[in-house]
């Protein structure tokens, strides 16, 4: 059953017991902390003027819920998905370029006394809930639901960005953007 109000805040640390089996639905945009936090890292290889507050924008959806897991004990089931625009700079000429990240992702916290077991060496897994889920390994109850997030977004992100297709770069020679001047080193 899934617990009317809607949060709009989450901390960064959550505790097992705080849940029970409702599950609890969060919206969450660059207003929280965290998220705000994470968003700025993407951006962190901009210069500060480079920066375009107006157009960057994250949201982070959740639906979390406690669950006893079968071998495991009391878990936390995280399902979620998020979305992002942001600048990041242009691997062949540093100028800021618009770019978009996001996903989707089904995870489970369960006791950190698993951590060492041998079925967790190759398989982060487990059946719970009705799908498979990724392992996530909590403190004592406590759960870094930003880490979560954070491992997911990074894995969407492009390596590659441009700010257009037809970028030209740096002059290898003396750094300047073929973008906007002709040096003479591209004749040499």
């Amino acid at each position: 059953m899934l617990q009317r109000d809607v949060k709009d805040n989450l901390d960064e640390f959550i505790r097992v017991e705080s849940f029970l089996d409702e599950e609890r639905e969060y919206h969450l945009d660059k207003s929280c902390e965290w998220v705000s936090d994470l968003l700025a890292e993407l951006e962190e290889k901009l210069e500060e003027h480079e920066k375009d507050p107006e157009n960057r924008a994250m949201t982070v959806n959740l639906k979390i819920k406690r669950k006893g897991i079968p071998t495991y004990g009391e878990g936390l089931i995280v399902r979620g998905d998020f979305q992002g625009n942001f600048l990041t700079p242009c691997v062949k000429c540093l100028a800021p370029a618009a770019e978009t990240t996001s996903g989707e992702f089904e995870a489970v916290f369960i006791t950190d006394k698993f951590e060492k077991n041998e079925e967790f060496d190759e398989n982060l897994s487990v059946w719970a809930d009705n799908s498979e889920l990724e392992v996530y390994f909590h403190d004592r109850g406590k759960c870094h639901i930003k880490k979560v997030i954070h491992e997911h977004i990074f894995l969407t992100l492009n390596p590659y960005t441009l700010h257009s297709e037809d970028c030209k770069g740096l002059c290898g020679i003396c750094g300047s953007d073929l973008n906007h001047e002709d040096c003479g080193h591209g004749a040499q």
